[in-house]
């Protein structure tokens, strides 16, 4: 039994020696010509990739909802003039799509 115990030791320290994946090691996926990457980077992009889209969906939707406020020539937001609410709601929705764009870049 002590045999066995100390040969399935050496294994895996030949493996940690020879760079492969051994106990506590980093997860990796197949990269370019099939070597093996870190998923370092994949679990850092994450939430950059959820806050663009976030952000960008956002945007998107609140430039929509004010053109077709704007164009019918209803006010963006009740009891403010159609003009201002339209300007400032605008300005909301390009920031937030801006952020968006600025998120996946940091990808």
């Amino acid at each position: 039994m002590d045999g066995a115990a100390g040969g399935s030791e050496g294994a895996v320290g030949a493996v940690v020696r020879a760079g492969g994946q051994g106990p506590g090691a980093p997860l990796a996926t197949p990269g370019e010509g099939g070597v093996a990457q870190s998923l370092g980077n994949l679990v850092e992009a994450t939430p950059a990739v959820f806050a663009g889209a976030v952000f960008a969906l956002f945007g998107l939707g609140l430039l929509v909802w004010t053109a077709v406020r704007a164009r019918h020539r209803r006010p963006v937001y009740e009891g403010a003039a159609p003009g201002r609410s339209a300007t400032v709601a605008a300005s909301v929705a390009v920031a937030s799509l801006a952020l968006g764009l600025w998120c996946f870049s940091r990808v």
